[in-house]
């Protein structure tokens, strides 16, 4: 009688002891949410001592910043009026033109009554997803920084009024720059852009719009010139002045 021929369908590679040579298939679980936010640790903290933990992790800062000073004398900063002492709550961060290098920590997050950021100048090169959590920031300043991205959390800080990020590396910036209800004014000059989101298009209150020295290729119709957004009153500066 002819034998049957085997369904190779029904057989797996063995070695020569017998064990399968297959990688076991990963076991599934719940998707982890791998945005940043500030922990539970973070909460807890006074703004002083996360100005501390920034410190440490930031040379050009343990150089400006004495430890034996008051804190809230610190150069660059400015507190909410009164309250406990080490419990004052940070409202402005001006620290233009201080040589601050890479990355901006997660611990930016703990401060949730900063109303300014002002950074530029600096060789910053990265922003924390953790911004997000900016809730009352109205003003953030980036320009004149070595960022390549920016944060699509950076959408979530939605009492910004003012965002200039010129004078940067981006490539792109996220549509979800076009959920900041508030904005009025946005510099994206002097960057290296070849489109923008069409999403800007919702910013109804944005009365300035920077975006000369690009390297546009395409642009939504209602950014165009003559566009929408131009016709309801935002001046879009394509030249530089």
């Amino acid at each position: 009688e002819e034998e049957e021929e085997e369904d190779d369908e029904e057989f797996v590679e063995v070695d020569s002891s017998g064990k399968s040579k297959e990688k076991p298939k990963p076991k599934k679980g719940k998707k982890v949410d791998k945005r940043v936010t500030p922990t539970g640790k973070l909460k807890r903290l006074s703004d002083e001592k996360i100005l501390k933990l920034w410190r440490k992790k930031c040379p050009e800062l343990a150089d400006l910043w004495d430890l034996d000073d008051d804190v809230t004398t610190w150069e660059g900063l400015s507190f909410e009026e009164g309250g406990e002492p080490g419990k004052r709550r940070l409202t402005h961060i001006e620290l233009d033109d201080c040589g601050i290098s890479g990355a901006l920590p997660d611990e930016i997050a703990g401060f949730d009554h900063l109303q300014v950021l002002a950074l530029d100048g600096n060789e910053i090169t990265e922003v924390p997803a953790a911004i997000g959590a900016l809730a009352s920031m109205e003003q953030c300043y980036l320009s004149n920084n070595l960022l390549e991205t920016v944060p699509p959390e950076l959408g979530d800080c939605v009492s910004l009024e003012t965002l200039w990020l010129n004078g940067n590396q981006l490539k792109k910036i996220p549509k979800e720059i076009g959920n900041l209800v508030a904005l009025e004014t946005l510099d994206l000059s002097d960057n290296q852009l070849e489109t923008l989101p069409k999403e800007l298009a919702n910013l109804d209150l944005l009365e300035q719009l920077d975006i000369y020295n690009n390297a546009f290729t395409k642009m939504p119709k209602a950014l165009a010139p003559d566009g929408d957004m131009e016709e309801e009153g935002c001046n879009i500066v394509r030249e530089e002045p």
